[in-house]
Protein backbone atom coordinates (compact mmCIF):
# COMPACT_ATOMS: atom_id res chain seq x y z
CA UNK A 1 0.00 0.00 0.00
CA UNK A 2 2.83 2.34 0.93
CA UNK A 3 3.62 2.53 -2.91
CA UNK A 4 0.00 3.90 -3.54
CA UNK A 5 0.69 6.71 -1.08
CA UNK A 6 2.31 10.18 -2.07
CA UNK A 7 0.49 12.84 -0.08
CA UNK A 8 -0.93 12.34 3.23
CA UNK A 9 -3.72 13.91 5.17
CA UNK A 10 -2.86 12.76 8.96
CA UNK A 11 -6.19 14.00 11.18
CA UNK A 12 -4.60 13.89 14.70
CA UNK A 13 -0.89 13.24 14.19
CA UNK A 14 0.65 15.68 17.10
CA UNK A 15 1.65 12.36 19.50
CA UNK A 16 0.88 8.32 19.85
CA UNK A 17 0.26 6.64 16.38
CA UNK A 18 -0.46 9.87 14.47
CA UNK A 19 2.97 11.16 14.98
CA UNK A 20 4.81 7.93 14.53
CA UNK A 21 3.17 7.34 11.64
CA UNK A 22 4.02 10.57 10.34
CA UNK A 23 7.59 10.17 11.22
CA UNK A 24 7.49 6.38 9.20
CA UNK A 25 5.67 8.42 6.35
CA UNK A 26 8.14 11.32 6.16
CA UNK A 27 11.17 8.82 6.47
CA UNK A 28 10.13 7.42 3.48
CA UNK A 29 9.67 10.47 1.24
CA UNK A 30 5.99 11.29 1.62
CA UNK A 31 4.51 14.75 1.78
CA UNK A 32 2.75 14.55 4.80
CA UNK A 33 0.22 17.00 6.52
CA UNK A 34 -0.82 17.11 10.16
CA UNK A 35 -3.87 18.44 12.13
CA UNK A 36 -3.70 18.36 15.97
CA UNK A 37 -5.51 21.18 18.25
CA UNK A 38 -1.96 22.28 19.09
CA UNK A 39 -0.71 24.77 17.83
CA UNK A 40 2.83 24.99 19.69
CA UNK A 41 3.11 20.71 19.04
CA UNK A 42 2.40 21.02 15.46
CA UNK A 43 5.12 23.81 15.10
CA UNK A 44 7.64 21.92 16.64
CA UNK A 45 7.02 18.80 14.75
CA UNK A 46 7.60 20.53 11.59
CA UNK A 47 10.54 21.92 12.86
CA UNK A 48 11.77 18.40 13.13
CA UNK A 49 11.02 16.99 10.01
CA UNK A 50 11.24 19.02 7.68
CA UNK A 51 8.69 19.48 4.39
CA UNK A 52 6.26 18.69 6.84
CA UNK A 53 2.87 20.24 6.59
CA UNK A 54 0.47 21.01 9.57
CA UNK A 55 -2.79 22.61 10.22
CA UNK A 56 -4.71 23.38 13.41
CA UNK A 57 -7.65 21.71 13.56
CA UNK A 58 -10.11 20.47 16.57
CA UNK A 59 -12.61 17.62 15.90
CA UNK A 60 -14.75 18.23 18.13
CA UNK A 61 -16.25 21.63 16.87
CA UNK A 62 -18.22 19.87 14.41
CA UNK A 63 -19.82 22.80 12.37
CA UNK A 64 -16.24 23.69 11.49
CA UNK A 65 -15.41 20.74 9.63
CA UNK A 66 -16.51 21.59 6.46
CA UNK A 67 -14.73 24.61 5.88
CA UNK A 68 -11.91 22.96 7.61
CA UNK A 69 -11.70 20.16 4.44
CA UNK A 70 -12.51 23.01 1.96
CA UNK A 71 -9.76 24.78 2.98
CA UNK A 72 -6.94 21.43 3.02
CA UNK A 73 -8.19 20.19 -0.12
CA UNK A 74 -7.73 23.91 -1.72
CA UNK A 75 -4.50 24.07 0.18
CA UNK A 76 -3.51 20.35 -0.81
CA UNK A 77 -4.92 19.28 -4.07
CA UNK A 78 -2.69 16.80 -4.49
CA UNK A 79 -4.09 14.72 -1.19
CA UNK A 80 -4.22 11.09 -2.15
CA UNK A 81 -4.66 9.44 1.32
CA UNK A 82 -6.83 11.12 4.29
CA UNK A 83 -6.19 9.22 7.59
CA UNK A 84 -8.88 10.03 10.53
CA UNK A 85 -6.49 9.00 13.71
CA UNK A 86 -7.73 11.01 16.15
CA UNK A 87 -10.00 10.05 19.12
CA UNK A 88 -11.07 9.99 22.65
CA UNK A 89 -10.72 6.92 25.47
CA UNK A 90 -12.71 7.71 28.77
CA UNK A 91 -13.25 5.33 31.63
CA UNK A 92 -15.86 5.61 34.38
CA UNK A 93 -18.70 3.55 35.71
CA UNK A 94 -22.44 4.06 35.40
CA UNK A 95 -22.75 3.25 39.26
CA UNK A 96 -20.98 6.44 39.87
CA UNK A 97 -22.35 9.11 38.00
CA UNK A 98 -19.66 11.26 39.28
CA UNK A 99 -16.83 9.16 37.76
CA UNK A 100 -18.29 10.99 34.33
CA UNK A 101 -20.78 13.59 33.01
CA UNK A 102 -22.83 14.19 29.95
CA UNK A 103 -20.47 16.68 28.25
CA UNK A 104 -17.73 13.78 28.45
CA UNK A 105 -20.12 10.78 26.87
CA UNK A 106 -21.41 13.33 24.11
CA UNK A 107 -18.01 14.63 24.03
CA UNK A 108 -16.22 11.24 23.22
CA UNK A 109 -19.43 10.50 21.11
CA UNK A 110 -18.83 13.34 18.82
CA UNK A 111 -15.11 12.65 18.79
CA UNK A 112 -14.70 9.01 17.62
CA UNK A 113 -18.43 8.92 15.61
CA UNK A 114 -19.66 11.94 14.71
CA UNK A 115 -16.37 13.84 13.56
CA UNK A 116 -15.46 10.69 11.64
CA UNK A 117 -18.40 10.35 9.56
CA UNK A 118 -18.54 14.12 9.05
CA UNK A 119 -14.59 13.80 7.44
CA UNK A 120 -15.65 11.10 5.37
CA UNK A 121 -18.96 13.03 3.72
CA UNK A 122 -16.75 15.91 2.89
CA UNK A 123 -13.39 13.87 1.89
CA UNK A 124 -14.69 11.00 -0.04
CA UNK A 125 -16.32 12.88 -3.03
CA UNK A 126 -12.77 14.95 -3.18
CA UNK A 127 -11.15 11.85 -3.26
CA UNK A 128 -13.33 10.14 -6.13
CA UNK A 129 -13.11 13.54 -8.19
CA UNK A 130 -8.95 13.69 -8.21
CA UNK A 131 -9.69 9.75 -10.43
CA UNK A 132 -6.29 8.78 -9.32
CA UNK A 133 -6.29 5.72 -6.63
CA UNK A 134 -7.03 7.25 -3.22
CA UNK A 135 -7.17 6.25 0.26
CA UNK A 136 -9.36 6.64 3.04
CA UNK A 137 -8.55 5.44 6.29
CA UNK A 138 -9.82 5.60 9.86
CA UNK A 139 -8.19 4.22 13.27
CA UNK A 140 -10.53 2.00 15.58
CA UNK A 141 -9.64 -0.61 17.87
CA UNK A 142 -8.92 -4.07 18.89
CA UNK A 143 -11.73 -2.78 21.00
CA UNK A 144 -14.06 -2.68 17.84
CA UNK A 145 -14.58 -6.35 18.31
CA UNK A 146 -14.03 -7.07 21.85
CA UNK A 147 -15.85 -4.71 23.89
CA UNK A 148 -14.71 -4.57 27.52
CA UNK A 149 -17.10 -2.90 30.19
CA UNK A 150 -14.25 -0.30 31.79
CA UNK A 151 -14.73 2.01 28.71
CA UNK A 152 -18.39 1.88 28.48
CA UNK A 153 -18.39 4.63 25.16
CA UNK A 154 -15.34 4.12 23.84
CA UNK A 155 -15.82 0.17 23.12
CA UNK A 156 -19.28 0.77 21.00
CA UNK A 157 -17.80 4.08 18.93
CA UNK A 158 -15.06 1.85 17.54
CA UNK A 159 -17.40 -0.99 16.64
CA UNK A 160 -19.76 1.66 15.29
CA UNK A 161 -16.73 3.05 12.83
CA UNK A 162 -15.80 -0.54 12.31
CA UNK A 163 -19.40 -1.39 10.99
CA UNK A 164 -19.07 2.47 9.16
CA UNK A 165 -15.88 1.36 7.32
CA UNK A 166 -17.38 -1.90 6.46
CA UNK A 167 -20.46 0.00 4.46
CA UNK A 168 -18.32 2.67 3.36
CA UNK A 169 -16.10 0.26 1.37
CA UNK A 170 -19.03 -1.47 0.03
CA UNK A 171 -20.33 1.77 -1.47
CA UNK A 172 -16.86 2.46 -2.93
CA UNK A 173 -15.62 -0.81 -4.41
CA UNK A 174 -15.13 -0.23 -8.57
CA UNK A 175 -14.56 2.78 -7.84
CA UNK A 176 -10.39 4.69 -6.95
CA UNK A 177 -10.52 5.04 -3.56
CA UNK A 178 -9.63 2.54 -1.13
CA UNK A 179 -11.34 2.13 2.46
CA UNK A 180 -8.88 0.83 5.37
CA UNK A 181 -9.32 0.29 8.88
CA UNK A 182 -6.32 0.92 10.95
CA UNK A 183 -7.43 -1.04 14.28
CA UNK A 184 -4.44 -1.26 16.92
CA UNK A 185 -4.36 -3.32 20.05
CA UNK A 186 -3.54 -2.07 23.59
CA UNK A 187 -0.19 0.35 22.58
CA UNK A 188 1.75 2.35 24.82
CA UNK A 189 0.70 6.11 24.27
CA UNK A 190 -0.49 8.73 26.40
CA UNK A 191 -3.92 7.32 25.99
CA UNK A 192 -3.00 4.00 27.40
CA UNK A 193 -0.97 5.79 30.61
CA UNK A 194 -3.99 7.36 31.40
CA UNK A 195 -5.85 3.75 31.94
CA UNK A 196 -2.77 1.80 32.34
CA UNK A 197 -3.99 0.91 36.13
CA UNK A 198 -7.41 -0.61 34.73
CA UNK A 199 -5.70 -2.98 31.80
CA UNK A 200 -4.10 -6.13 32.89
CA UNK A 201 -2.67 -7.02 29.24
CA UNK A 202 0.48 -6.04 28.40
CA UNK A 203 1.24 -2.95 26.20
CA UNK A 204 2.71 -2.97 22.62
CA UNK A 205 5.52 -0.38 22.53
CA UNK A 206 4.75 2.33 20.01
CA UNK A 207 7.86 0.84 17.68
CA UNK A 208 6.51 -2.55 17.53
CA UNK A 209 3.12 -1.27 16.49
CA UNK A 210 4.38 0.74 13.91
CA UNK A 211 6.67 -1.65 12.31
CA UNK A 212 4.38 -4.29 12.30
CA UNK A 213 1.52 -2.14 10.85
CA UNK A 214 4.15 -1.09 8.15
CA UNK A 215 4.89 -4.82 7.58
CA UNK A 216 1.36 -4.73 6.26
CA UNK A 217 0.78 -2.09 4.63
CA UNK A 218 4.50 -2.03 2.51
CA UNK A 219 3.47 -5.80 1.65
CA UNK A 220 0.01 -5.44 0.32
CA UNK A 221 -1.56 -3.57 -2.34
CA UNK A 222 -4.63 -1.16 -0.78
CA UNK A 223 -6.93 -2.19 -2.94
CA UNK A 224 -6.35 -5.73 -0.80
CA UNK A 225 -6.95 -4.23 2.78
CA UNK A 226 -9.47 -4.02 4.79
CA UNK A 227 -8.81 -4.58 8.66
CA UNK A 228 -5.08 -3.63 9.18
CA UNK A 229 -4.79 -5.22 12.92
CA UNK A 230 -1.64 -6.43 14.91
CA UNK A 231 -1.33 -8.88 18.02
CA UNK A 232 -5.11 -8.74 20.25
CA UNK A 233 -6.75 -6.51 17.42
CA UNK A 234 -5.74 -9.01 15.07
CA UNK A 235 -7.51 -11.45 16.45
CA UNK A 236 -10.51 -9.79 17.05
CA UNK A 237 -10.57 -8.70 13.03
CA UNK A 238 -10.07 -12.53 12.11
CA UNK A 239 -12.98 -13.45 14.40
CA UNK A 240 -15.08 -10.89 12.69
CA UNK A 241 -14.10 -11.90 9.47
CA UNK A 242 -14.98 -15.41 10.07
CA UNK A 243 -18.39 -15.00 11.17
CA UNK A 244 -19.76 -11.64 10.39
CA UNK A 245 -17.40 -11.27 7.41
CA UNK A 246 -18.01 -14.41 5.94
CA UNK A 247 -21.97 -14.00 6.07
CA UNK A 248 -22.03 -11.21 4.47
CA UNK A 249 -19.41 -13.38 1.87
CA UNK A 250 -22.07 -15.40 1.60
CA UNK A 251 -24.67 -13.20 0.63
CA UNK A 252 -22.29 -11.32 -2.13
CA UNK A 253 -22.76 -7.98 -0.08
CA UNK A 254 -18.73 -8.20 0.72
CA UNK A 255 -17.33 -5.19 2.35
Amino acid sequence: MSSSISTILIIGGTSGIGEAFAQRFHSMGKKVIITGRRQERLKELESQMESVKSYVMDNTDLSALPSHVEHLTKTFPDIDTVWVNSGIQEAFKFDDPTSSSDSKILNEINTNVSAPMLLARHFIPFLLKSGKEGNFMITTSGLAFVPVGAFPIYCPTKAFVHHFLVGLRQQMAGTNVNVIEIAPPRVETDLDAAHKEISNTPAMSLDEYTAKTFEVLDNNKASELKEVAVGFADMGAKAWRQSIGGLLEAMKIGG
